[in-house]
């Protein structure tokens, strides 16, 4: 390969770097109830309490991999803490994708430019970068999807003995880290049926035993908690509307599932507008069938399986979880960036650029407008950005003056404290020497709390999270039970985060 080629190469990386970690420096990182879990549960594994649990699905009994923990754990450390220095870290990763995709484009056409073309469209995507620096389990399935890509067309297409351990390392990182994406099972079983003349017992053999080694903590996690597997899977298998008369058709999944690969598709591509976007990437899915006479393997053909192969699960998630799309962007800029190659080299150079310059734009344009608000396309409380809330607990200490506090919680999920907890004891302890004191709901059963208030305490803190999903009769009702114990003296909002400064009533003196 060229030097040319490498040095293009090397400077699309620190290109994709720059754009995931560029409003990290102000603090645009989204920090809710999973992330302040993960940061207690990877630090705990720091301290010797090693884990083979990881975080649950949205389907009781289902878990993830815990190899998220571990990967979080040495970033926390170096950041002592540091919320922000482990997103760095995950954008490390992210950025590093870009080489995979590269080679991918590259193996499937033989051109350089493609695989170039393939890695800067990668770098510039807009959902890239808000996966980037989204501190949350799947995320790493961005770098790990693409990984077993590779791994699947080095072995069916360059018939390379070592290409079955990458590919079942690929997935079964990416199993470890969305449990869901065990559906990429079916792209993988529809090409080894394909290639089947050419795939020998002995390459099953190493893949089946590469992908039980990567999956073996999960394996000894369902053996030691009961099997809890098994009874979340049933209840995937046979989940339904509790009042049949409003029970999904199969006309409604076929709109969810258009619904749900436009947005990625766009997201990937166009994100300035949802409809081009996807129709666009929509379009070159239908030229690649088209002019396929037979189903065999051809670059499209293989990126076409990768592009549709959520289609095995969109039974089980709505537009609520796009996550679990998560490694099918990459796909996206290497099929775009064939076509782009194509109709350069075939006449219509004016029209390559034109739609490459579009690409790149829309896709910076939309990655300087929504990335400062932190990861947008995922975060169900929009303002839960560490920027307000390190604002909201600088207000808090501001006016405690270094006296004793004690502060109360409105939070999604309800009553679980553990986002204030952990944020005061990160930040507020090293900043100010001292954490407040709780007179909320008992925080027994969560990972960590804060003292209880004491008797002479007397400056109270009412804090509300973002109402999305906090249902709105909590919100009375909260306030009821802090104005039978503590009178409102101010309200200070930061964003749709909000303060309420208060004062204790009849606090001993």
């Amino acid at each position: 390969m060229e030097k040319k080629t490498l040095i293009f190469l090397f400077g699309i990386f620190i290109l994709a770097f720059v754009l995931r970690v560029l409003f990290l420096k102000d603090l645009a990182l989204t920090f809710g109830y999973d992330q302040a879990r993960d940061a207690y549960v990877s630090q705990q594994i720091l301290k010797g309490d090693l884990k083979v649990l990881g975080p649950p699905a949205s389907t009781p009994g289902l878990y993830h991999g815990v190899l998220y923990y571990y990967l979080l754990a040495p970033a926390y450390l170096l950041g002592q803490g540091s919320p922000v220095v482990v997103a760095y870290w995950i954008a490390l990763l992210n950025a590093v994708t870009v080489f995979v995709v590269f080679y991918l484009g590259y193996l499937a056409t033989k051109k350089p430019i493609v695989g170039l073309l393939a890695a800067l469209l990668f770098a510039v995507s807009f959902e890239a970068t808000q996966y980037a620096t989204w501190l949350s389990n799947p995320t790493t399935s961005v770098l790990t999807i693409p990984v077993f890509y590779l791994g699947l067309w080095l072995w069916i297409k360059e018939k390379k003995n070592y290409a079955p351990v990458i590919a079942a390392i690929g997935l079964g990182l990416s199993i470890q880290s969305e449990i869901f994406l065990a559906y990429h099972l079916v792209p993988l079983t529809i090409w080894l049926w394909i290639s089947r003349k050419n795939i020998t017992k002995k390459q099953l053999l190493t893949f089946s035993l590469s992908l039980l080694a990567v999956l073996s903590t999960m394996i000894l996690s369902e053996i030691k908690f009961g099997f809890k597997g098994i009874s979340g899977i049933k209840a995937l298998l046979i989940a339904q509307e509790p009042n049949l008369a409003y029970a999904k058709s199969l006309g409604d999944y076929l709109v969810l599932y258009l619904n749900q690969i436009g947005r990625i598709f766009s997201f990937n591509s166009y994100p300035g507008n949802i409809g081009y976007g996807g129709g666009f990437v929509v379009t070159l899915i239908l030229i690649s069938i088209i002019k396929s006479k037979k189903f065999i393997l051809t670059a499209e053909l293989f990126l076409v399986t990768w592009l549709l192969s959520h289609l095995a699960v969109v039974t089980v998630g709505g537009i609520s979880t796009p996550f679990l799309m998560v490694g099918i962007g990459p796909a996206v800029s290497i099929i775009v960036a064939i076509y782009l190659a194509i109709w350069f080299n075939s006449g219509k150079k004016a029209i390559a650029v034109f739609i490459l310059a579009i690409l790149l734009f829309g896709n910076l344009a939309m990655i300087f407008k929504e990335n400062p608000k932190g990861s947008t396309i995922f975060a169900i409380q929009k303002d839960m950005l560490l920027q307000k809330q390190l604002a909201l607990i600088d207000y808090t200490y501001g006016k405690a003056e270094g006296k004793p506090f004690s502060i109360n919680t409105l939070t999604s999920p309800l009553w679980i404290n553990i986002v204030w907890t952990y944020l005061y004891n990160w930040y507020g302890l090293s900043k100010y020497g001292y954490v407040p004191q709780w007179h909320g709901r008992d925080q027994i059963g969560q990972l960590a709390g804060l003292p209880a208030t004491e008797k002479t305490t007397n400056k109270y803190f009412l804090i509300l999270e973002p109402m999305a999903g906090i249902p709105q009769r909590y919100l009375g009702e909260t306030k009821a039970e802090e104005n039978s114990v503590s009178d409102l003296l101010e309200e200070k909002y930061f964003g749709e985060l909000i303060a309420q400064e208060r004062l204790r009533k009849n606090a001993e003196k």
